[in-house]
Formats: structure tokens, C-alpha cells, sequence
């Protein structure tokens, strides 16, 4: 039955065009892929045949230029640590002194707590 049903899709002519329409879209992806690789692949090639026909001097200058570009990058990122280090280090005083105030508030509650069990101990005694 199943074969009746597959053979009837392959005779009508929505189920040919679909076929080649599948068969089509695998050679359109099949060609894409080829095109991709060949531009990759002269991308590649010129970019040898740039670096041979530049000159030793050239060469020189261009690592120069390179490196002070870096140069400048780990400058800008040395500023930008250390002005992330001076954030850190303003928040760390400013939770130090929460932490001595919230320090200091429950040592007033425990000697609160402490003068009030102390007082209703003496009522006791009385």
C-alpha cells in the first residue's frame, strides 16, 4: 500500500516538481559551499601575494605600527584597571563602614538586651 501511495506521489505533478525542486535546492546549497570556498581560498592567496610584494622596510613599519597599537591597548586597559581598582577600593571603605556601624548597633542591642534581662531578674528577686 505504502509503495502505491510513494509511486502515485512520484507520477503526479506536484510530487516530480517537489523532487526537483529538492534536487535543485541541494545543488544551489552544493554550489554556495563550492563559491564560499573559492573566495576563501583567493582571499588567502592575496593576502600571501600582499605580504611578498611588500618591501623589508615596509614590513619593519608595519610591525612597528602593530606593536604601538598594542602598546596603546594595554595602556588603555592598565587606565581602565586601575580605575576599576579605585571603585573596588571605595566600595570596600564604604562596606568597612557599614560593617562598624552594623557592628557597633548590635553591640548597643546586646547590652540593651543584657540591662533589660539583668532588670527584670532584680524585679524577680524582689
Amino acid at each position: 500500500m505504502a509503495a502505491l501511495t510513494q509511486e502515485a506521489a512520484m507520477t503526479n505533478a506536484h510530487g516530480i516538481a517537489s523532487t526537483f525542486d529538492r534536487g535543485g535546492l541541494m545543488l544551489a546549497g552544493a554550489l554556495h559551499s563550492s563559491i564560499q570556498n573559492a573566495r576563501a581560498r583567493q582571499a588567502a592567496a592575496d593576502e600571501i601575494q600582499a605580504d611578498r610584494n611588500v618591501s623589508a622596510a615596509q614590513r619593519a613599519v608595519m610591525a612597528v605600527e602593530r606593536q604601538r597599537r598594542e602598546l596603546i591597548a594595554s595602556q588603555q586597559e592598565a587606565a581602565r584597571l586601575r580605575a576599576e581598582n579605585a571603585s573596588l577600593r571605595t566600595e570596600t571603605a564604604r562596606l568597612r563602614d557599614e560593617l562598624a556601624r552594623m557592628r557597633s548597633r548590635a553591640l548597643e542591642a546586646e547590652g540593651c538586651l543584657v540591662r533589660l534581662a539583668k532588670a527584670a531578674q532584680a524585679r524577680r528577686a524582689a
